[in-house]
Order: C-alpha cells, then sequence, then structure tokens
C-alpha cells in the first residue's frame, strides 16, 4: 500500500469492519451491557472530526487482535451516533469525550480513558486487569 493510500484510509471515515463491531441504535447499550456479564466489553467513541481520534483508533488496532481474544469492541462514531454517544454517557456515568474508551464488565465501568490515555497496551494490559481476565 503506498503513503497516499495510507493517508488516505487514516483519515477516511471508514471502519475497519473486522475488528469493530458497531454500535448504531441506541438498544445497543443494553445489548453491549448484558454481553458485559459473559465478558469484558470496550466502547470506543470515535470522530471523523478529531486528529487525535485517529491516533486513539490506530493504537487501538495496533493491539486488537489481543483485545478481541478477551473482549468484544465497539466503535461509536460520536458525529453521527450523537443520541447514541449521549445515552452510552447517561447509562455508564460517564462524561462524554472523544476520543474516549470505557471497559464495562457485569455492566460496571471497570476503566475509561479518553485523548491522549488511549494507549493499545495500557488498554490490554487494563482489560486484563481490571476485568480479572487471564490470557
Amino acid at each position: 500500500m503506498s503513503f497516499i493510500d495510507r493517508v488516505r484510509n487514516h483519515f477516511s471515515d471508514s471502519e475497519n469492519n473486522d475488528i469493530w463491531n458497531k454500535a448504531s441504535e441506541l438498544g445497543d447499550v443494553e445489548t453491549i451491557l448484558q454481553k458485559s456479564n459473559e465478558k469484558p466489553q470496550l466502547i470506543y467513541k470515535h470522530s471523523h472530526r478529531c486528529s487525535v481520534c485517529f491516533l486513539a483508533k490506530e493504537e487501538l488496532e495496533g493491539v486488537a487482535d489481543e483485545i478481541n481474544d478477551i473482549a468484544d469492541l465497539y466503535m461509536v462514531n460520536v458525529i453521527h451516533e450523537r443520541d447514541l454517544s449521549n445515552r452510552i454517557a447517561s447509562e455508564l456515568n460517564v462524561r462524554h469525550e472523544s476520543p474516549q474508551v470505557i471497559i464495562v464488565k457485569d455492566r460496571e465501568v471497570r476503566w475509561k480513558g479518553s485523548h491522549w490515555e488511549v494507549k493499545g497496551d495500557e488498554i490490554w494490559k487494563s482489560i486484563r486487569n481490571h476485568c480479572n481476565v487471564n490470557e
């Protein structure tokens, strides 16, 4: 892939569907909470208008294979899905930010971070440590 193609893909509004479950409906919040009783759920709030979001997304995608072994990954486009983003903030009692990662296990927020706190390796470790998950 050429440099131009990498930049275009990096700053496009596309999502890597092989990695991300897409949350787009208000009812998805309850589905995520229910699934958190079985295994950790990672919610990533992304804005295609924010350069920091693209760096955060790249960080997460760098460890997505490891995370997918122990948790489900959900991406919420905060521009297109504002109501859903607000519902997540309300249901989980977490102030909205983007980029933002929220890790939910047993219907409780176990870890949250935004902006420069979104580091792939740290999030992977946080899931394992805060959700009592072994590799």
